[in-house]
């Protein structure tokens, strides 16, 4: 599938008078005070989970959530997350699984501003949290993560719970599923949200 890249700039003039055409969507996060938070979803059936997201990093100065479950993955068990950056000042990116402990999968060499399709596969169980960027895997943990299940806990977008960690990029597109998906079903969700994105050929 052949993908159309928009050109380096777009006319906006004003909200309302800009240029749609040949340009990708996006939620704008601005790294201080932007985020989005869903009502509760109940993953406490199962210990897989995979995530796949098109963002563009557009700093690496402080650590950036796009996605995280509970408040607080830190202290909630069963929770994921999924940073840009993981840790304040590097060119990283960070998956995490958590069961009763967390196994964080961590990708550097990825400078802002960068544009990414990031998919995160966790498994409670098999002891993995995967990190894939641009369709290929870039990082995985096999720490013991413990036992139980995903939880049921809001899905917090572009910050920590909406008060700490905020994500200063674009979020293209998003797709959670508490799943373990297969190859083919990994491979055409990041080539759907590639496609919303454009981070690769």
């Amino acid at each position: 599938m052949a993908i159309t890249y928009p050109s380096s700039y777009q006319r906006v003039n004003t909200s309302t008078d800009y240029d749609a055409s040949a340009y990708f969507p996006y939620l704008s996060f601005n790294g201080t005070s932007s985020s989005m938070t869903t009502n509760s979803i109940d993953f406490s059936y199962g210990d897989k989970m995979f995530v796949s997201a098109g963002v563009r990093k557009l700093s690496d100065a402080a650590i950036g959530a796009v996605i995280e479950t509970s408040v607080n993955s830190n202290s909630n068990n069963g929770a994921v997350w999924l940073l840009a950056p993981g840790s304040p000042a590097l060119d990283q990116y960070s998956f995490r699984s958590k069961g009763i402990t967390a196994s964080d999968a961590n990708a550097t060499g990825y400078s802002a501003p960068t544009t990414n399709v990031l998919s995160g596969i966790g498994n409670i169980s098999g002891d993995q949290s995967i990190l894939r960027i641009n369709g290929t895997q870039a990082a995985i943990s096999t720490a013991d993560q413990g036992t139980g299940n995903y939880g049921n806990y809001p899905l917090y977008i572009g910050a920590r719970a909406g008060t700490s960690l905020f994500f200063n990029g674009r979020l293209y597109q998003m797709i959670v599923a508490g799943k373990q998906a297969n190859a083919v079903e990994i491979s055409e969700t990041e080539k759907y949200i590639n496609s919303k994105t454009a981070a690769y050929v």
